[in-house]
C-alpha cells in the first residue's frame, strides 16, 4: 500500500511541492544564519570601537584618580553601556545610560559582551562593554517572518503551475487513450496525433506505427486462417468422397484406399508444418544449445536424395557450430533443400560458408527461379504465386514460411534472388 496519490498529475504537484519546500527550508536556514552572523559581526565591530574609544579616554593623565569619570556620550541608538574597573573592583567610570546597579563584567545572556585589560595613566585597568542583543533578535525575526510569508505563496505558486502544466500535458495522452478507447478493433484506423514536437507527439507516432502493425498482422492471420482452411478442405473433400465410394462398394474403385492415404499424408504433413509454425511463434526464449550446422544439413541432403532420384545434390560444407534449437534448424534446412529438389531440373548444390560473424547455407537449384517481385513474398505463409515454387504436389504451401520464421527465432534471415535457377540463403548467428 502507498501513501502517494494514484493520479499522475497529483504525485507530480507534491513531488514538486516538496522539492520547494526542502529547498525553501535549506534557503531559510541558510538566510538565517548569515543574518544572524552579519548582525553579531556587527554589534562586536561597535564594542571593539567603544572599547577603543573609552581606553584613549583613560589614557588623558589630567584624570583625578580619586574621582568618579563620566565617559563621553555613546549614541543612544547603538545601545551601548561601558563601564571601567581598577584591579581592586572599583568602578572608575560608566557611560550615560547604564542601568543603575548594572555589572557589564558579569555574564548576562541577553547582552553581547566585551571584556578588554589597558594600561592607563591611573594604571592597569579593565573596560567592559556591552550592548544589547535585541538589533540581532529583531533581525531574525524578520528572516522569519519573510520565511513564513514567501514560503507558503511560492509553494502555492508551484503547485497550481505544475499542476495546469502537467494537466495541459496529460490532456493530449487522454485524447489518445479516447481514440484508442472507442476503437472496436484494430482495423478502424489510425490515431489522431497532435503536432506539438514533444514526447506525446512522438508516443503517438510509436502507438500508430503500433498500431499498423497490428493491422498487418490481423490481416495476415485472417488470410492465413481462409488459406489454411482451404488447404485442409481439399484433402478431407478428397478422402470424404473416397469413404462415400468404398461404402457403397462401387466397382472401379480399386485406387481409392491409395488416393486416400495420399490424401492423409497431405494433410498430415500440412498439420505438422502447422504445429512447426506455432511452436516457432510461441518461442520467445534465447537458445543456449550448440547446434553442429553442418551435420544437420548433411543429414537433410542425405534423407532428400530418395525423394527425386534425378536429381543430383552436391555439396560443399564446412564444419560450424551454431547456438539455437536444433529440431528447427533441422525442419528449416529440410524445407529448403526439399524445396529446392521440388523444383530443380537435374542439380542441386548446398553450400556453407561464414560471412561476417554468420554462417550462410546457401541452395541454389537449376529449376525455373523466381521473378524479382516474388523473392519477398515467397516466404509468406500460404502465399500464392503465379508459377508457385513453394506449392506444387508434395508440399503445403507452409515449408519457406517456416524457414523464415526458424530463421527470425535465431535472430537470422532468409533470402531469395531471382532466377534463372532458385537461389536461396539461411544465415544463422556463429557460435560465440
Amino acid at each position: 500500500m502507498t501513501l502517494l496519490p494514484r493520479g499522475i498529475r497529483s504525485r507530480a504537484v507534491l513531488v514538486a511541492v516538496a522539492a520547494t519546500l526542502v529547498i525553501g527550508a535549506v534557503l531559510g536556514t541558510v538566510s538565517f544564519a548569515l543574518v544572524t552572523r552579519v548582525s553579531d559581526a556587527s554589534v562586536d565591530e561597535l564594542l571593539d570601537a567603544q572599547v577603543s574609544e573609552v581606553s584613549s579616554q583613560f589614557a588623558n593623565p589630567d584624570i583625578d584618580p580619586g574621582s568618579t569619570v563620566v565617559l563621553e556620550a555613546v549614541e543612544s541608538l547603538r545601545q551601548v553601556s561601558v563601564q571601567v574597573f581598577d584591579t581592586s573592583g572599583r568602578k572608575l567610570a560608566e557611560s550615560t545610560g547604564t542601568p543603575t546597579g548594572a555589572d557589564l563584567c558579569s555574564d548576562d545572556p541577553s547582552y553581547l559582551r566585551r571584556r578588554v585589560a589597558v594600561e592607563s595613566s591611573l594604571g592597569p585597568l579593565v573596560v567592559c562593554a556591552a550592548a544589547s542583543t535585541s538589533s540581532v533578535q529583531r533581525a531574525q525575526r524578520d528572516v522569519l517572518v519573510a520565511i513564513a510569508a514567501v514560503l507558503p505563496l511560492t509553494l502555492a505558486g508551484v503547485a497550481l503551475a505544475v499542476w495546469f502544466a502537467v494537466g495541459r500535458a496529460l490532456a493530449s495522452v487522454e485524447g489518445l487513450r479516447r481514440q484508442a478507447e472507442q476503437m472496436t478493433s484494430i482495423s478502424d484506423g489510425a490515431l489522431d496525433v497532435q503536432r506539438t514536437g514533444d514526447e506525446i507527439e512522438r508516443l503517438g507516432i510509436t502507438m500508430n506505427g503500433l498500431l499498423a502493425r497490428l493491422h498487418a498482422q490481423s490481416r495476415a492471420t485472417r488470410q492465413f486462417v481462409a488459406d489454411a482452411g482451404h488447404e485442409l478442405r481439399n484433402p478431407l473433400a478428397t478422402l470424404r468422397v473416397a469413404l462415400e465410394f468404398g461404402a457403397g462398394d462401387a466397382p472401379g474403385d480399386d485406387g481409392l484406399p491409395t488416393l486416400a492415404l495420399a490424401e492423409l499424408d497431405r494433410l498430415e504433413g500440412l498439420v505438422q508444418d502447422l504445429l512447426v509454425l506455432a511452436r516457432t511463434d510461441a518461442h520467445d526464449e534465447p537458445f543456449h544449445a550448440a547446434v553442429e550446422f553442418d551435420s544437420i544439413v548433411r543429414q537433410s541432403t542425405m534423407s532428400q536424395r530418395s525423394r527425386r532420384r534425378e536429381v543430383t545434390i552436391v555439396e560443399d560444407l564446412r564444419p560450424c557450430t551454431i547456438i539455437g534449437d536444433a529440431q528447427s534448424v533441422r525442419s528449416a534446412v529440410d524445407n529448403l533443400i526439399a524445396n529446392a529438389v521440388r523444383h530443380a531440373d537435374s542439380r542441386v548444390t548446398v553450400a556453407l560458408r561464414p560471412d561476417d560473424g554468420t554462417w550462410t547455407l546457401t541452395v541454389d537449384d537449376d529449376g525455373r527461379g523466381l521473378k524479382p517481385e516474388d523473392c519477398a513474398r515467397v516466404f509468406e505463409r500460404l502465399v500464392r504465386l503465379d508459377e508457385s515454387r513453394d506449392r506444387d504436389e508434395g508440399g503445403s504451401g507452409l515449408g519457406l514460411a517456416i524457414v523464415a520464421a526458424v530463421a527470425a527465432a535465431h535472430h537470422g534471415s532468409a533470402t531469395a534472388s531471382p532466377g534463372p535457377g532458385g537461389h536461396f540463403a539461411l544465415r544463422l548467428p556463429a557460435i560465440g
